[in-house]
């Protein structure tokens, strides 16, 4: 680590690797327990491997609505008042979706195992898809500030997931 925390975030989340990616999305109409396995190398020590694993417990997505009633306008012009006024009239077609996460610590571990990355890696990768667990994910990164690396697999998540997650409550007339 170095002595700037914003340096060591956005390198932590820049050198985050997601080697096995859970083969099923966030679901939709319930909560999706991820479980994760995060290899990293220990600083000054090559040969040295930490092993965490835990769960992220993400949410069902949440439809968020804007109630543009409520909004004053003060110093705009009348483009911008007649631009809020049309928001306004179409509010209940402007939604968006909201995911949350939890890191579930009661279910964390770890352990150092003395070995070379590729190998430990190649070993976790091994078990995790032997294990058929469709939300399981592999991941690589830095081993401190390690746990940026699961925002970014949360993050990467979200992404991968959203459009599945909004078409699916647009089927179910949940979105509009």
């Amino acid at each position: 680590m170095s002595d700037n925390p914003l340096f060591d975030r956005w390198y932590a989340a820049r050198k985050a690797r997601i080697l096995v990616r859970p083969s099923n999305m966030l679901e939709t109409f319930g909560a999706t327990i991820v479980n994760y396995h995060l290899i990293s190398e220990l600083d000054d020590h090559p040969g040295k491997i930490r092993v965490r694993e835990g769960r992220l417990e993400a949410h069902q997505p949440q439809i968020i609505t804007p109630n543009f009633g409520e909004i004053t306008t003060e110093g705009f012009g009348d483009a911008a008042k007649e631009y809020l006024e049309f928001l306004r009239d179409n509010e209940e077609h402007l939604r968006i979706l909201r995911y949350g996460y939890h890191l579930k610590s009661d279910k964390f571990s770890e352990q150092i195992v003395t070995d070379s990355l590729s190998a430990v890696t190649e070993r976790v990768k091994a078990y995790v898809v032997e294990s058929g667990d469709k939300f399981a994910a592999v991941l690589q990164g830095v081993d401190e500030p390690w746990d940026v690396a699961l925002v970014e697999l949360w993050r990467r998540e979200v992404e991968r997931s959203a459009l599945r997650n909004i078409k699916e409550l647009h089927e179910k007339g949940k979105l509009f």
